[in-house]
């Protein structure tokens, strides 16, 4: 896919939740959402055409997200993603593994030989919890390297996650502290667990998603503190809200220059930055080690 920032576009705002995908998986994503009545999306879930209503919103860059729902799938889709976005420098594209799978290997390729430099794991969708034990290959290498990993916790078919399930990324955390992760929704609706988490764990960030009609619930004592580890996301195409709408609400907070654009785009960009300057270090897994 290819294609040009409108001109007169500011080249600030990083959306660092979407979901470019192959068309027939978008598709039965889109059927999953209209068949238990969510109210109409106003992004149609094509890739190329969704990708267009980011950049008509003033989103300068995107991170694509794929999710694997069963073992088996994500090497393929890692494998598209690669291939579809390789020279698009407005898209960057992500990796996705199932525990089923042999983490190790589809990691292993994902990072070695397709260069993608983000991880998305949905729990819910994947029936598993981000501290399954088979997942350590890939928390292992994340923390020595330093990409970024979006996790969408929970279990139900909503999506929704609740205190306990977002306490499983603080276990990670434990493990792993320097693991860059990322807790998708803010961690709706445990929201205030996701934020006790940001607070207490140098490396756990949280991104701004609907949930498909409903915005995070977030005002701007919320996030005092934490400006820095909060990332612009809209969940394109797979959302009822629109991607103005999400930027607006950031801009409603008042925040100062520096933090709104830090929210907006330089956090995301300060994430991938980060990956580049990492140096491995061999004990960040050694039980007993803590990101507090």
């Amino acid at each position: 896919m290819s294609g040009r920032r409108p001109e007169g576009r500011e080249a600030k705002i990083v959306d660092a939740h979407v979901h470019l995908l192959p068309e027939r998986l978008a598709a039965k994503i889109r059927r999953f959402f209209t068949d238990r009545g969510a109210p109409p999306m106003p992004y149609p879930h094509a890739p190329e055409q969704a990708r267009r209503a980011l950049e008509a919103a003033g989103i300068a860059r995107c991170w694509s997200l794929p999710y694997a729902h069963r073992p088996g799938v994500a090497a393929g889709l890692n494998r598209w993603m690669a291939k579809t976005f390789a020279a698009d420098r407005f898209v960057v594209p992500g990796a996705t593994v199932h525990p089923g799978d042999d983490v190790e290997t589809v990691v292993r390729e994902a990072v070695e030989e397709l260069h993608l430099s983000i991880f998305k794991l949905h729990c819910s969708v994947g029936s598993f919890g981000p501290d399954d034990p088979r997942l350590e290959p890939l928390w292992r290498r994340s923390s020595d390297e330093g990409w970024p990993t979006t996790v969408h916790a929970g279990s139900a078919a909503t999506g929704a996650a609740t205190d306990l399930e977002i306490a499983a990324v603080g276990r990670v955390a434990v493990r792993f502290p320097r693991a860059r992760i990322i807790v998708a929704h803010c961690g709706a609706p445990a929201i205030r667990a996701a934020l006790e988490l940001l607070r207490r764990h140098e490396h756990i960030y949280a991104d701004l998603c609907p949930v498909v009609a409903d915005p995070a619930p977030l005002k701007r004592r919320d996030i005092a503190g934490v400006e820095r580890k909060i990332l612009f996301g809209s969940d394109t195409p797979s959302v009822a809200v629109r991607i103005e709408e999400s930027i607006a609400r950031v801009k409603a907070w008042g925040l100062d220059a520096a933090q709104e654009a830090a929210i907006l785009g330089g956090n995301a960009r300060a994430l991938l930055d980060r990956r580049e300057t990492m140096a491995p270090r061999k004990d960040d897994s050694e039980p007993g080690s803590s990101g507090e």
